[in-house]
């Protein structure tokens, strides 16, 4: 999973080794996704970017580019895409009047919506990630004839050096403003779902402003053209790429209408959210043979007894065999086996038979180096098909049947393997374990004080880490559920303060923020990193009251006054309004929306557009 790989940042204790087996795993890291390829299609790609050559961007010659860092591959950004870059602007004497790498805080806006100088909105369209580039703006792209007083005079020529760290996909997928979908994490390739394929899906849906879900799913499968839950889910699953996870925002004609619906108690007209959706089907089941007569399945760390043969598709060869006499024997868990295989088995009972198919060379043996299999070697890359039967198995001991010491233990190790595969860049498989850890050690009140210190050890770390990736996915809600039951059990954790302010910094309750951290500084005063936050938060207290104090003027003053509105600059563009003393080419300051928010409100700019300023008539 593409998102797996970005959060190597966040902390972690020493994990375990891994264990391997003739069918496990060459490579414990995800795979990176599939090379690029066109298909033999004509395209229009520029892919010979040049460094420190001059190119117009516009007819005119009023917009020119220079490339000083070439970026990574070939996509750029597109009109309604959220973009974050750091910048420096200087006038033609190279006099710098703003710079976000002074304030240590990139700059967000959404492109394409005229929130930015006209320079900016049609510049960087033109980077790539990871991009840095000279934009010359001449005044009709810039400020005008007006200028921005005091920092830049009236038909200025502005210099910015432009960094494109990252950008997120926000696009109205419905075409009238009923699905708005924000991409989370970019999929690989190019081939979206169409309506006669089967598609596998998770997610979690609630009513807007809601923080209970009113349904979860994790690997729902169905027709593509059949839908499932609501229009919204088949609107953007066309598309969508393998890997691709998404938040979408519906209005009611995408979700349950004028309506609701009882069955899961969402009310009239009501807006949905839909998040954290995912098309799986990279492993597909088909059930040869059911055994009615059993109900167990094998749980984690179960010793599971297979016959097999596995081969390549779509023509083969076959590259593993263990038929009766030389049955497959392996711990689940573990990575013994490859990690579609072992997800199949553990939905199968005893004497089940079943046809396994993994598309998805991620859950498979990936995308970057071939496996060597007893008999074949298996392609980089390639989807592979299991004919398999389990013969036997035998459970790990459940919850219940552990005393509190063994529960200990257990939670103890399922934290360690987190761990470990946390490390190996596998975050939703770490944070799963996490959650199984934590629930094991959740009650215990009962336990003898030596078990009870050590659960809520185990549960401290837990938490963090959970938190931390929180953080990082800007899931807001859910870290500050983590961060608080951390304080819970231990009230002067720093760390668990410093990740509940950056949350409450993210759904804006900027007080409850300040609390925190002035809590976290009394315990460590010189703690940098918390510091550093409080800087930010001070910014973050400052926009939000100019955005009041400009709400207010708005709301009395009197509409004569509205002709005294600064002139529009050149090109259509209304001036912008300077706060304090950057001189950004800022668009208004970025709403926080919850667990989909892009960045913290502590990370907004602090400048407004004059529009947000000025009364309009």
């Amino acid at each position: 999973m593409a998102d797996d790989k970005v959060m190597s940042s966040v902390s972690a204790d020493e994990g375990m080794e891994e264990t391997n087996a003739d069918l496990a795993p060459l490579q414990t890291n995800e795979a990176l996704g599939e090379p690029y390829n066109n298909g033999g299609m004509d395209d229009d790609f520029d892919y010979g970017d040049e460094v420190g050559k001059e190119v117009p961007l516009t007819d005119d010659g009023g917009l020119i580019k220079k490339i000083i860092t070439a970026g990574e591959s070939w996509e750029t950004p597109e009109a309604g895409d959220e973009v974050t870059v750091h910048y420096v602007g200087t006038l033609e004497d190279g006099s710098k009047f703003d710079s976000s790498r002074d304030r240590d805080e990139p700059f967000v806006f959404t492109l394409g919506q005229g929130r930015v100088i006209k320079g900016w909105d049609l510049g960087v369209a033109k980077m790539k990630k990871g991009e840095t580039a000279l934009l010359i703006c001449k005044p009709e792209y810039a400020y005008g004839a007006q200028g921005s007083p005091p920092k830049i005079p009236p038909n200025a020529t502005l210099h910015f050096e432009v960094e494109l760290l990252s950008w997120r996909s926000v696009k109205d997928i419905a075409g009238d403003g009923g699905v708005i979908k924000t991409v989370l994490t970019e999929g690989s390739g190019w081939a979206t779902c169409e309506d006669q394929f089967e598609a596998k899906v998770s997610y979690t849906a609630r009513v807007s402003g809601s923080e209970t879900p009113f349904a979860t799913s994790d690997d729902t499968l169905f027709t593509v053209s059949e839908g499932h839950l609501i229009p919204a889910v088949r609107v953007a699953l066309k598309t969508m790429k393998k890997g691709e996870k998404v938040a979408l925002k519906v209005k009611p004609a995408y979700g349950f209408g004028e309506a609701g619906s009882e069955q899961y108690g969402v009310p009239p007209n009501a807006d949905l959210e839909v998040e954290h959706l995912t098309p799986g089907g990279g492993v597909v089941m088909k059930t040869l043979l059911s055994n009615d007569k059993e109900f167990r399945k094998p749980n984690e760390g179960a010793k599971v007894t297979v016959r097999l043969v596995g081969e390549v598709l779509p023509n083969g060869p076959v590259f593993v065999r263990h038929e009766e006499g030389s049955e497959l024997v392996f711990t689940t868990g573990e990575e013994q086996v490859c990690e579609g295989l072992e997800a199949a088995v553990m939905k199968m009972k005893e004497g089940d038979k079943a046809l396994v198919t993994i598309n998805d060379p991620a859950q498979g043996y990936g995308f970057e180096t071939e496996y060597a299999g007893p008999l074949a070697v298996v392609p980089p890359g390639s989807a592979l098909q299991f004919d398999v039967e389990l013969v036997q198995f035998e459970n790990s001991k459940e919850s219940w049947e552990m005393n509190d010491q063994e529960k200990v233990e257990a939670a103890r190790q399922r934290k360690e393997k987190g761990n470990f595969y946390f490390k190996a860049g596998k975050v939703f498989k770490a944070k799963s374990l996490w959650e199984r850890a934590v629930s094991l050690v959740q009650y215990d009140k009962s336990f003898p004080d030596d078990a009870k210190q050590a659960s809520r050890d185990i549960k401290r770390s837990c938490w963090l880490n959970m938190a931390a990736i929180d953080v990082k996915q800007a899931h807001w809600k859910d870290a500050l559920k983590h961060c608080s039951s951390v304080l819970e059990i231990d009230s002067q954790n720093v760390k668990a303060l410093y990740r509940r302010a950056q949350a409450q910094m993210g759904l804006q309750d900027l007080f409850e923020a300040e609390q925190d951290l002035k809590k976290a500084l009394d315990l460590e005063p010189n703690n940098a990193d918390v510091l550093a936050l409080m800087r930010k938060l001070k910014v973050a207290v400052r926009e939000q009251n100019k955005k009041e104090a400009s709400m207010y003027s708005k709301m009395f003053k009197f509409p004569a006054k509205a002709s005294k509105a600064a002139p529009a600059a050149e090109g259509g563009h209304t001036p912008m309004v300077v706060a304090d003393q950057p001189v950004a080419p800022a668009a208004a300051t970025v709403e926080a929306t919850g667990e989909d928010a892009a960045v913290p409100a502590a990370e907004s700019v602090t400048v407004v557009p004059a529009e947000a300023e000025m009364a309009t008539a």
